[in-house]
């Protein structure tokens, strides 16, 4: 087992996908906010109290390097092939393949591969546009200056910085956070699966732990969407999905051995899986990612 020192974590927005690259040995904070109606009226004694959950999530790219650092490797064709994006209709595959598209502009920008980077860059502005962010893009020239510095690594991540300020902004101004937690969960699960195809090819000890740790985060991530389920029908079943696979990796026998050792204060700690069990979890982690490109 090891203790994990995870770097700061802030927000995740919509297409905040690829950004900010800021490490600390922070840990991460659940925060509970309470909105009350204190309406003085006299048919009404008592206060309305509505509660919504809200966490720092990591973005796609410090989980992404977080990997790499681990042993991912760039391996071409596992990433979702942009040319897919057409099928999605609805409001919410859209975001959660906003989040899927995303991871893997991360991937291939950390992977050095430009044109690639490229594609993914133009999928992620059109399927962003249909969700109602195209301003943010445009009075941006975010694609336009994503191209000309291309093979500049240090330049797209000021770019996209920028552009995860922009979408926040956008994000809050317009009521629509819950974007941004379906879209943080399609991410989170394509980073996950390219780990894991990563993993199935070389078996490092690295990679299955970096597999295991995020998943300490998997019940604050359904925690999240179920506080937004009232603004999108979809988030049902894909907490449903999310949970399904948490129950997977509890149901691990190293596991359930650790967390009957585990104190309360080492709520935090990674736990070491072998490679059958990394296996049988990454299997899980592929079965319900298809899902979520096929949605």
């Amino acid at each position: 087992m090891q203790k994990n020192f995870f770097m700061r974590p802030f927000y995740y927005t919509s297409l905040a996908l690829a950004a900010l690259l800021i490490y600390s040995c922070s840990g991460n904070q659940e925060k509970d906010s309470t909105s009350k109606d204190t309406s003085t009226s006299e048919s009404t004694s008592k206060a309305q109290v509505t509660q919504t959950v809200s966490y720092n999530f990591p973005s796609a790219l410090q989980i992404t390097s977080l990997f790499k650092k681990a042993g991912l490797q760039y391996m071409e064709g596992i990433a979702n092939t942009p040319k897919e994006s057409s099928k999605f209709s609805s409001s919410f595959s859209k975001s959660l393949n906003l989040g899927i598209y995303g991871a893997d502009l991360a991937y291939c920008v950390l992977s050095k591969q430009s044109q690639e980077a490229n594609n993914y860059v133009k999928v992620t502005t059109e399927l962003a546009s249909d969700l109602g962010m195209n301003r943010v893009f445009n009075e941006g020239q975010f694609v336009q200056r994503f191209e000309k510095n291309i093979s500049n690594e240090d330049s797209l991540h000021d770019i996209i910085t920028e552009l995860q300020m922009e979408t926040d902004t956008y994000l809050q101004d317009n009521d629509q956070m819950h974007v941004s937690a379906i879209a943080f969960s399609g991410a989170w699960i394509e980073v996950m699966y390219l780990g894991s195809k990563s993993f199935e090819q070389s078996k490092g000890r690295g990679l299955s732990d970096k597999i295991a740790e995020q998943m300490i985060y998997l019940s604050k991530i359904i925690a999240v969407l179920k506080s937004h389920e009232k603004k999108e029908s979809g988030i049902t079943d894909l907490t449903k999905e999310l949970n399904s696979l948490l129950d997977s990796y509890n149901g691990l026998e190293s596991v359930k051995k650790s967390k009957a050792e585990i104190k309360e204060e080492d709520s935090g700690v990674i736990i070491s899986l072998t490679d059958e069990e990394t296996d049988l979890l990454n299997k899980k982690i592929g079965e319900l990612r298809a899902k979520f490109i096929n949605s």
